[in-house]
């Protein structure tokens, strides 16, 4: 299989994969966006808040607060406590959370979460643990999603349809008189939007080598049948 990098940026990068097939590009899907353990906002405890959110909305919004994390130094199951506090009158927003690690943060600082009014405070104590979309939609660290590669013949957008792809201009190709749009069922362009929870490269790493454990484990189980 070979493997092309067609655009990189800090949450998005576009890959070609040649070679391949719908199960392999599916389970890289899969295992980035449901099996890889990212840190999210799990319990939080109110100690004062009388501003004019209600306590169940604001943990919502808490929750789905998506944050950095060293996926090296934190495993399945780990915790780490944030704290939040702040007075009126402003808007609160997601870089006003502060962590006990101080490599933990939001990674979209300008989330707005609520507004507070004069007099009016905020003050919460928050468990982010680490756990994976399989349990819930804010464990999820990515969109990711895959095509496969156009073929356009001899048609004027043959060379340009790469570029095209990664610009999100496909919608724009009109097939010339005669000609059909088919697609190479062996060549997937496949497309990480990260959260900002880890980047596309360590998130497509951690795929990687996460199914290479789980390959391991079933070839041994399948000796085990013999």
């Amino acid at each position: 299989m070979d493997v092309k990098v067609l655009k990189q940026e800090d949450e998005r990068a576009i890959i070609l994969f040649k070679g391949t097939n719908h199960a392999f590009v599916n389970a890289l899907r899969r295992q980035i966006m449901v099996g890889t353990p990212i840190l999210a906002i799990e319990d939080v405890h109110f100690y004062e808040n009388n501003g004019v959110m209600a306590d169940e909305m604001l943990s919502h919004r808490l929750g789905l607060t998506p944050l950095k994390m060293d996926s090296k130094k934190y495993k399945a199951g780990d915790t780490v406590k944030l704290v939040l506090e702040k007075e009126g009158p402003g808007i609160v927003y997601s870089k006003d959370i502060k962590s006990t690690d101080p490599k933990i943060e939001p990674s979209m600082p300008n989330i707005p979460l609520m507004k507070l009014g004069e007099g009016q405070k905020l003050k919460v104590e928050m468990d982010a643990i680490v756990g994976t979309g399989k349990e819930h939609a804010k464990f999820q660290p990515a969109v990711v999603s895959y095509t496969e590669l156009p073929i356009l013949g001899k048609g004027k957008y043959k060379a340009d349809i790469l570029e095209m792809i990664v610009e999100e201009k496909q919608r724009d190709i009109i097939p010339e008189k005669g000609e059909n749009i088919e697609y190479d069922p062996t060549t997937f362009v496949f497309t990480i939007e990260s959260h900002g929870n880890m980047t596309p490269k360590e998130l497509l790493a951690n795929a990687v080598e996460e199914l290479t454990e789980k390959t391991k484990e079933f070839r041994k189980e399948l000796k085990n049948l013999s």
